[in-house]
């Protein structure tokens, strides 16, 4: 039976880093082309922890990410003023009222219609990108 990890999959991030070590590992020699080659397909095949490390088996640093760090489930931190979540919504609301309030005055002071364009352009994106 496998080891605890080793029968943790991996995603596409993960085998395009294999691959790009695969890359460094031929290019410093260690490598055959045919044997680089192998590798690759595998690792473009690999679904689990375990197809990687077999592949790094007899290489030397640098390894992925993948073998050397311990997958776990990302904290979740608490919301709230302990969190700073707060302070930090207040600022960006603080920076979203600056700009629109200083291509108003850009638009007073030159009275010239285009000014709005980026404004419009600033709505999608600051109200498309808010929680």
């Amino acid at each position: 039976m496998a080891e605890r990890g080793d029968g943790v999959r991996i995603g596409d991030h993960d085998r395009d880093r294999v691959i790009a070590l695969l890359g460094e590992h031929f290019s410093a020699g260690r490598l055959e082309i045919d044997e680089f080659d192998e590798r690759c397909r595998l690792a473009a095949r690999a679904r689990f922890r375990s197809d990687v490390a077999a592949l790094f088996a007899d290489l030397p640093y640098p390894h992925p990410e993948v073998l050397t760090t311990r997958q776990s489930a990302p904290a979740v931190e608490p919301e709230g003023p302990a969190s700073g979540g707060a302070p930090s919504r207040r600022r960006g609301a603080a920076l979203g009222v600056a700009v629109v309030v200083a291509m108003i005055g850009l638009l007073v002071v030159t009275r010239q219609i285009w000014v709005l364009l980026p404004l419009v352009g600033f709505a999608f994106v600051w109200f498309g990108t808010r929680r």
